[in-house]
């Protein structure tokens, strides 16, 4: 009787060769790292230099792999892979001489061979060598019959076109590439990113849809179509494409962070904190200032501060030159009255580079409520000469002359402001400060005014003024001007 495999006994068999593999390339590392060191030369099969080539080019280790392709080729003199590795390395390091001679070395060891002749395309394409490409692509067109290999001509033929001014027939070779390979993933980013093909964008969205709705199954498509979305502003959309993507395809970690993104930005922010944290489950999630930032505003927005306030250390670490970690450290801890600690983070705020007028108008308000007025009368200061039509820090300002004693003072300079310029929030700010200095009978008729003008934005009064919710007469005009 043949003997059934228990559930899992196949995966632990092949996480058992995976780590053996493992183990011996980590060896072969060791030892070849060794040697170099020491600067004795390795003999090598040519599986192990092959193996060490994906090793250090998976780990983005240009030189390494460079020197390893250089030392394989002294042993392994006729073999053309191994020049292959060099000239794509040179290609990459922006070393055209070097590729280009490499190149004539292959032609040598490999002068029809198909990857070769790929190999010259690619890097006559990158350095715009542009009769030798066009007469390399004209080539392989008469030796390739695969949809996906004629998607690569295409391709080039693309950038090629563009290096040629011949942003049409770029497009139109592009599009092409899509259709034969509907994967081929440089196409689409080329297509999308290409500043010289932003004429075409209607056409490119145009086509993005087609190919999503020829082929509804495609992750790929979906991805790129909401990256167009996007950058036309069209939110609901984009999440929705970076939803299918992500539905169809839970491997690729972009998806789930540009799905976040989006929710973020939709200000979604419970699920756009479930889709960050798939997004940290992947090995190639990467974190960034940006990403930290993001998680750190939704549990703000969520009032989880504590939370908030640890993705915002994180981000100073990753980038601490940003004065807006401390400005968001800062509200966090005004949310939790840590007056003398929040007015610390605002000051370390307005230190660095590109700080707003925001930043002033919260170092003020925290001075002032940690009794340091002239701190304060400083910070509000600072906050209008950096912004001349800053309608909040006008108010705050004001109220905090009236709460000094200078109730005068605060509003003469409500009524010079009031003759530069008039906003919602100084309308309706003004109002509250008549209220506050005991003008009630000129405080409704600006009122009766800031409502003619701005009755949408009434509720900005009782931020300003809370308990003029309840007050009869402030409900009576409200009534008078929403009839």
């Amino acid at each position: 009787m043949a003997q059934v495999a228990k559930p899992g006994t196949l995966n632990g068999m092949n996480r058992k060769s995976n780590d053996q593999r493992e183990k011996a390339l980590m060896a072969l590392v060791a030892r070849y790292e060794k040697g170099a060191r020491s600067g004795e030369t390795v003999f090598l099969a040519e599986e192990e230099f092959e193996e060490l080539l994906v090793h250090y080019f998976g780990h983005h280790d240009y030189d390494q792999t460079l020197e390893v392709a250089d030392l394989a080729i002294s042993q392994h003199h006729y073999t053309p892979d191994f020049y292959k590795w060099k000239a794509l390395i040179h290609k990459i390091n922006l070393e055209e001489e070097e590729a280009l001679s490499t190149l004539e070395q292959l032609n040598i060891y490999a002068p029809n061979d198909e990857e070769v002749m790929m190999l010259r395309l690619e890097v006559f394409v990158h350095f715009e060598h542009r009769e030798a490409a066009r007469a390399a692509l004209d080539q392989l067109y008469n030796v390739v019959d695969e949809d996906e290999k004629l998607s690569l001509l295409a391709f080039f033929d693309g950038l090629l076109c563009m290096q040629e001014d011949r942003y049409r027939e770029s497009f139109a070779a592009l599009a092409e590439a899509i259709r034969l390979d509907p994967f081929q993933e440089p196409a689409y980013d080329e297509l999308l990113n290409a500043p010289e093909l932003a004429e075409y964008r209607a056409e490119i969205g145009a086509f993005l849809k087609q190919q999503a709705d020829h082929d509804p199954f495609n992750d790929l498509t979906w991805f790129y179509l909401g990256l167009w979305y996007d950058d036309g502003g069209e939110d609901y959309e984009a999440l929705e494409a970076f939803g299918n993507a992500r539905s169809l395809n839970d491997s690729r970690s972009n998806y789930d962070l540009e799905y976040a993104d989006k929710l973020f930005d939709l200000e979604m922010y419970e699920p756009a904190l479930r889709a960050y944290n798939a997004y940290f489950e992947s090995d190639e999630a990467e974190e960034s200032y940006e990403t930290c930032m993001r998680i750190g505003r939704s549990y703000q927005m969520l009032d989880e501060l504590a939370l908030a306030k640890k993705a915002y250390f994180r981000a100073l670490e990753l980038d601490p030159e940003m004065y807006d970690i401390y400005q968001y450290i800062a509200e966090c801890c005004v949310a939790e009255e840590k007056w003398g600690v929040a007015a610390y983070n605002y000051g370390r705020a307005v230190e660095l580079p590109n700080h707003t007028a925001d930043c002033w108008l919260g170092l003020a308000l925290c001075s002032s409520a940690t009794n340091a007025p002239l701190e304060a009368e400083q910070a509000f200061l600072k906050a209008i000469e950096m912004d001349e039509e800053f309608s909040d820090a006008y108010v705050s300002y004001a109220l905090f002359l009236v709460e000094t004693g200078r109730e005068a003072e605060a509003l003469q300079m409500l009524e010079d402001v009031a003759e530069t310029y008039m906003d919602a929030p100084l309308a309706f700010g003004r109002v509250a400060i008549m209220i506050v200095c005991g003008r009630r009978k000129a405080a409704l008729a600006m009122l009766n005014e800031a409502l003619s003008a701005f009755y949408d934005d009434y509720p900005l009064l009782f931020n300003w003024h809370p308990e003029l919710a309840d007050d009869p007469e402030v409900r009576s005009l409200l009534q008078l001007h929403k009839q």
